[in-house]
């Protein structure tokens, strides 16, 4: 039987196999380094999915801008007849909201300005009278205009986009 020296590695008197001591120091290092390389596989592994998943670079959107030579939107809502005992209108403005009027005297007239591309308006009246017309302008143009003539009457008039 052979004896070993303290360390249990080398044989007393004898000479160490190179083959014995690699297999030897692989079976204590086989396990931290198989855990290293599945470690820094699966790091690089996460590191490419984030890469791969995270948003482009965010691209500056300057706010709409007013040309140079624009000139300013006018919404004009005209009313006009025979008022007879009294009425009532209705309008929507600029913004959207909407107002109502009652009526002490024809003709009636109101007028908005802004600087969006596009509005839109409505009206609707009614009085007592014979007769009622309105109309919608936009920068003095006509795009609607309405009338009636009956006991009671009423109107409306609709711009959708101007």
């Amino acid at each position: 039987m052979q004896e070993y020296d303290v360390r249990g590695f080398i044989p007393k008197g004898g000479r160490v196999k190179q083959r014995s001591l690699v297999r030897r120091a692989l079976a204590r290092t086989w396990l931290p380094l198989a855990a290293a390389i599945v470690v820094g596989a699966g790091g690089i592994g996460m590191w490419k999915v984030h890469q791969s998943s995270a948003p482009g670079p965010v691209i500056a959107v300057n706010g709409p801008q007013a040309p140079e030579q624009f000139t300013p939107k006018q919404l004009t809502y005209e009313l006009d007849g025979t008022l007879g005992a009294g009425g009532m209108l209705s309008y929507i403005d600029i913004d959207g909201h909407p107002h109502t009027v009652q009526l002490t005297e024809l003709p009636w007239s109101h007028t908005e300005t802004t600087t969006l591309t596009v509005v839109s308006g409505s009206i609707s009246a009614q009085v007592q009278g014979g007769e009622v017309g309105c109309r919608i302008l936009v920068n003095g143009v006509v795009h609607d205009e309405q009338s009636a003539t009956r006991q009671d009457a009423d109107v409306t008039c609709r711009v959708k986009s101007a």
